[in-house]
């Protein structure tokens, strides 16, 4: 989901562009970039080997260097610069020529001087815009002739071009990938992806039902046409809006964003009541985040960091805010064991993190046991990655059901819950609510899920920290799924900690609401109800009370 844009204005292009004749290679520049080791070099290293910088400039922002941000840029004269971020090289960047990649290709080079060079694409993208996929040539960027990228993770390289000219080469690091690279300094850039990196806002020129709008200027754009299209799209706060009369009569984004903060399903009713999942502990396993977003900020208990070191993430605050979200959350008042695991990298973290939920177990108060852990991924089950680390999941998941801690995630070996997505006119009613994906047709729902809202919904976001921010998705995955029920649960242990995990799913399932086609819907003012009745009949039991009838 992360896509970086990289704008060239018409003056730089200007500059950058030398024709047919490409000047003769600076031999000194070729011999300091020789003495750098990208995977490894320092702020330290670059400046031994070129130099102190010009400047150190991120976004709109110029900084000193004694009060550098994690990520930045160091310009040097000549059209170099170095992309630091987190104390290393991600790439060094070269908008004149001078520099010779491979002996051959420098600023100036021509689109098929490089493909000659680098080879041919596993795809060619033309007149689109550039969705930064590695190994794919994008050709006339949003229909401007001339303007492409491509860019080759396997050789360390990334190409700009303009008029099919090379107009700027990057030299990335060997785990380079797209989320993880920023723009060039403009002064438009925003926040996106993980470890800080950012992304530039800009025009589109078109949009389809459920596209990611994200970061995208559509002020250009006439929707007044277009009733039904908000609902269906993602976007942030970021996202650049046509002016009012161009927009569908009655739809207010802002509007939009905003009420679907509410869990809906009579959730709230159950916070007025008193019900927030005060004095309940869950856990979430996920990718890393901040912890100082007000929708959760103070909310989590211990936050244990697998993550090698990852400042924020998309997933995340996301999670976290639908389960424990002042706003978004079902379960407001829940405290959180946060374990940051690293993206991607499923067995091995979460097995990690799992282990260590339930030694936290063993030594907190048993009024202070984790009860509920929210895994919004499916480790441990074929297909996924790090296959030779299954087992270890899987033996983590059997010594935390032992341990007493219902563990929920997307699988569909151990998970039984499912998508379902609200009606935005009426979003309290469980009856009105369909099962499956909004953009997906003939959903039908496994006989042992219980299917849990993930559509319609906002959620938290902050990729640079500080910058508290929160995303509308007219349609989400399972992953929103997991953290919501984690979030109804806590609700039940609140009103009755004495039930077991096994207990509680089987409430679940018997307070749920049942359609026509047999789809199970979660219910939770009618699960509340039934762990409430539980309740008196554990208290009339112990007093030694017997319902007529009962022996």
């Amino acid at each position: 989901m992360r896509k970086i844009v990289f704008c060239i204005s018409a003056s730089v292009i200007a500059a950058f562009l030398v024709g047919s004749s490409i000047a003769e290679p600076t031999s000194d520049i070729n011999a300091k970039v020789a003495q750098i080791d990208i995977g490894t070099a320092t702020l330290d290293d670059v400046i031994r080997v070129f130099g102190e910088p010009e400047k150190y400039v991120w976004g709109n922002q110029t900084f000193t260097k004694d009060n550098l941000p994690s990520n930045y840029i160091a310009f040097y004269p000549g059209g170099f610069s170095v992309y630091m971020s987190g104390g290393q090289i991600r790439e060094l960047r070269h908008t004149q020529p001078g520099y010779v990649f491979r002996g051959k290709l420098q600023v100036g080079s021509s689109l098929d001087e490089v493909l000659d060079a680098v080879g041919q694409p596993t795809q060619v993208v033309e007149g689109q815009p550039n969705e930064w996929k590695n190994d794919v040539l994008y050709k006339d960027i949003d229909g401007r002739k001339g303007y492409c990228y491509y860019g080759r993770a396997d050789q360390g390289v990334r190409f700009f071009f303009g008029d099919y000219k090379v107009t700027a080469l990057y030299v990335t690091r060997s785990d380079y990938q797209a989320g993880d690279v920023s723009p060039t300094d403009t002064k438009k850039i925003k926040p996106k992806g993980k470890s800080g990196s950012f992304q530039t806002v800009r025009p589109i020129t078109s949009v389809n039902e459920f596209d990611d709008v994200r970061w995208k200027d559509m002020s250009k754009l006439d929707l007044s046409d277009r009733r039904g299209l908000i609902a269906t799209l993602t976007f942030n706060q970021k996202t650049v809006w046509p002016e009012p009369a161009k927009m569908p009569a009655g739809w207010d984004p802002n509007k939009v964003l905003t009420n679907t903060m509410n869990p809906g399903f009579g959730v709230r009713s159950l916070h007025r009541q008193g019900i927030t999942g005060k004095g309940v502990n869950v856990a979430i396993i996920d990718q890393a985040m901040y912890l100082d977003h007000p929708e959760f900020a103070g909310k989590i208990a211990t936050y244990h960091d697998l993550a090698a070191g990852n400042k924020s993430s998309m997933h995340g605050p996301a999670v976290t805010s639908l389960l424990v979200g002042t706003n978004c959350g079902t379960a407001p008042d829940t405290r959180v064991y946060y374990v940051a695991a690293r993206d991607g990298v499923y067995e091995v973290d979460y097995a990690e993190g799992l282990d260590w939920i339930v030694e936290q177990n063993k030594v907190l108060p048993a009024s202070e046991k984790i009860r509920v852990v929210s895994v919004s991924a499916a480790p441990g089950v074929a297909g996924t990655p790090s296959k030779p680390n299954q087992k270890k999941w899987n033996h983590a998941y059997t010594t935390a059901e032992q341990a007493g801690i219902l563990v929920l995630d997307c699988t569909s070996e151990r998970g039984f819950i499912g998508p379902c997505w609200y009606n935005a006119r009426v979003p309290e009613n469980v009856s009105r609510c369909t099962p499956g994906f909004p953009e997906r047709q003939g959903f039908r729902a496994r006989p042992e899920s219980i299917l849990v809202p993930c559509s319609l919904r906002t959620t938290a976001e902050e990729y640079d920290k500080g910058d508290f921010s929160y995303q509308y998705c007219g349609t989400g995955g399972l992953s929103w799924s997991i953290p919501y029920c984690a979030g109804v649960l806590a609700l039940g242990w609140q009103v009755n900690p004495d039930l077991g995990p096994q207990q509680m799913r089987e409430l679940l399932f018997k307070s749920a609401y049942t359609k026509k086609d047999g789809a199970k819907i979660i219910s939770p003012s009618r699960f509340i109800h039934l762990v409430r009745m539980v309740r008196v009949t554990q208290r009339n039991e112990r007093r030694g009370y017997r319902p007529v009838g009962r022996q």
